[in-house]
Order: C-alpha cells, then structure tokens, then sequence
C-alpha cells in the first residue's frame, strides 16, 4: 500500500467515447525515511528513482510534443481520462482528479 508515482508515456489509447488519451504507467514507490546504509534522505532517494525510472523525460514529453493529447488514463485498463499537465505524479492526485470529474457528471 501507500502512494505510487506515474508517468506519462507515448501510448494512447482510444476511449469508449472515440477520444484519444495518453497513457500513465507506474515509475516508482516513493520513500519517506532516509536509508541509514548511505546516508541519503528520503528527497535524494526519491530522486535517484524519479531520474532512473525516466521521470524527467516524461516531463519534457508533457511540455513539448506536440503528440500529446493532453489526457492521460493510468496503465492501459483505464476508462477515465484526466487532464494533466505534468509528466509525473502520484496515483493519490489521479484519483482527487476522477472525483473531480465523477463530481460534475
């Protein structure tokens, strides 16, 4: 349990209603405890994951492509697509977006 961060990747997928959104896959577990092997603080633990997991790249897709639709559902099996801006975030902050949207339907 706990929070799980996702990225946005190139894959779309057409939604039931024929948009196109693309889709998040699962990056990382972030930690909030400090590692006592190597000293590291749970930031520059979460940071080394967020790089190695390709984060920062997901980031710049978000910002420039022109491929992005804006949209993202999270892993493939999503239904409901959510407006993002980022290329990275926490499945907590996904589902206070679909209770957004789930709100005003």
């Amino acid at each position: 349990m706990g929070e799980y961060i996702y990225k946005v990747t190139a894959k779309k997928k057409t939604l039931s209603d024929g948009t196109m959104a693309n889709i998040a896959e699962f990056a990382y577990k972030p930690t909030f405890s400090w590692d006592m092997r190597s000293g590291k603080s749970a930031g520059e633990i979460n940071r080394g994951w967020a790089w190695k997991s390709g984060c920062h790249i997901a980031e710049r897709y978000v910002t420039t492509s022109k491929n992005y639709t804006g949209r993202v559902v999270l892993g493939e099996e999503g239904t409901v697509a959510v407006p993002v801006n980022r290329g990275s975030f926490s499945d907590g902050w996904f589902d206070m977006q679909i209770e957004k949207i789930m709100e005003n339907v």
